[in-house]
């Protein structure tokens, strides 16, 4: 008995590869789902290697099922199974048995180890950064470029690209397409953003001598999310640049008046040793402080949520001018400010307690602010010490209050040994 051209029901060869070619594009659909998990999980894979694997085993599971249509009975479908359908099988488990296994244990696999794309989804850069440590920045450059195409996007390779297109070759122009790549993910622009224009503020500073390019860069963080810890960080570089402006400005007006001594000195053919400069006296150090307290006020106008201006400005109420009432209020200000981490907060509330204390405040008014301590997060660690500290602030504000007391020594004759 030989093959037939006719199955048992009559149906032709044409009507079966008709409904071989209707299967094919759900053949390769599902092929082209899982060859893409894999490609996107492991950079390691070869995806020419997968292709050929699942047209291989399509072209047996078309053969089989053919073969198998057109036995008939007798030794002809014995002939079949033995010839076709136990070797095809033996194949396809060979090809797709480990793709199928993965599939009906991977909910279970990954809930518990975690999935392998999240292992490999990473990619590693570790050779990149082992060239750019040896001084090869451009073989540097070129492995992170190659990584990149395979994981276009990555933020960590991004970033290390423009590191070293600033860093190494001092290429800011390059550094900035790169950076606007990063910044061109909407979805994560929020967290990406900050970061981006923080590292070009110090390039900008450090590298490029363009204090005005690394303020702009921070302004731009602080005006893209004014109520931020990002804007606060923000704001507080930019008072950190005016503050050393100021400061190098005094040191230039002070080598500029060494120098004017010096120069006078030598006209008048005094000097015959080290050059003596005048001692500083008491009206010259209260002007000084008169000229801090102005600059400090200054600074405050033009950044109002300085933390360091406002914490000076509050140091200098309290010992320069004796104004407790205004120190409380700049700690007052840095409290009610948007963005104040729990941390800055308890340290500003103590800042106050210990004004009050100091300052003649009653125990009541102290107890209220430590209270307020305790209110931001009661199971704190913070509310645990305000606590502890208002059991003892009756003892701190009488030990505060014979400190400030003059001492009055009363005098007996005894003490003199008169009879």
């Amino acid at each position: 008995m030989g093959l037939s051209f006719e199955t048992g029901e009559g149906v032709s060869v044409t009507r079966v590869l008709l409904v071989f070619l209707a299967i094919a594009p759900f053949y390769a659909a599902i092929a082209w789902y899982v060859i893409g998990r894999k490609l996107r999980a492991s950079a390691r894979n070869d995806g020419q290697t997968l292709i050929a694997k699942w047209a291989i085993s399509y072209v047996i599971v078309v053969l089989m099922f053919t073969a198998a249509a057109y036995a008939g009975g007798g030794f002809a479908l014995i002939g079949v199974v033995f010839v076709v359908l136990l070797p095809g099988s033996i194949i396809l488990a060979i090809i797709l048995a480990p793709y199928i296994a993965n599939l009906i244990t991977s909910p279970i696999t990954n809930a518990m180890e975690g999935s392998e794309g999240e292992h490999w989804e990473k990619p590693a850069y570790g050779p990149a950064i082992t060239s750019r440590n040896r001084g090869d920045y451009k073989g540097a450059l070129e492995r992170v470029e190659e990584l990149l195409e395979i994981h276009p996007g990555d933020f960590e390779g991004l970033m290390m690209k423009a590191s070293i297109q600033a860093e190494d070759f001092g290429d800011l122009g390059e550094a900035r397409v790169t950076l606007n790549e990063i910044l061109s993910e909407k979805k994560r622009l929020k967290y990406n953003l900050p970061v981006v224009y923080n590292k070009l503020a110090d390039w900008q500073m450090n590298l490029f001598d363009d204090p005005e390019g690394a303020r702009h860069s921070l302004e731009v963080i602080r005006n893209a999310y004014p109520e931020s810890k990002a804007a606060q960080l923000a704001e507080q570089r930019i008072s950190s640049m005016d503050s050393y402006d100021e400061t190098s400005s005094a040191a230039t007006d002070i080598d500029e008046t060494y120098q004017r001594l010096a120069a006078q000195s030598a006209i008048n053919d005094q000097l015959k040793g080290p050059l003596e400069i005048p001692a500083a006296s008491e009206e010259d150090s209260v002007i000084a402080n008169e000229m801090a307290f102005a600059q400090c006020i200054n600074r405050v106008e033009e950044h109002p949520d300085s933390i360091v201006n406002r914490e000076e400005l509050a140091a200098l109420y309290v010992n320069h001018t004796n104004e407790p009432d205004l120190a409380v209020q700049q700690y007052e200000y840095l409290v009610a400010m948007p963005g104040a981490l729990e941390k800055q907060q308890v340290a500003w509330l103590n800042k106050i307690t210990d004004i009050q204390v100091k300052s003649g405040a009653t125990q009541e008014e102290a107890k209220a602010t430590l209270q307020r301590v305790i209110d931001i997060n009661p199971d704190g660690a913070g509310a645990t010490r305000a606590q502890s500290r208002m059991m003892h602030l009756a003892i701190e504000i009488r030990a505060a209050n014979k400190k400030n007391t003059p001492l009055n020594l009363e005098r007996r004759d005894e003490d003199l040994g008169l009879m």
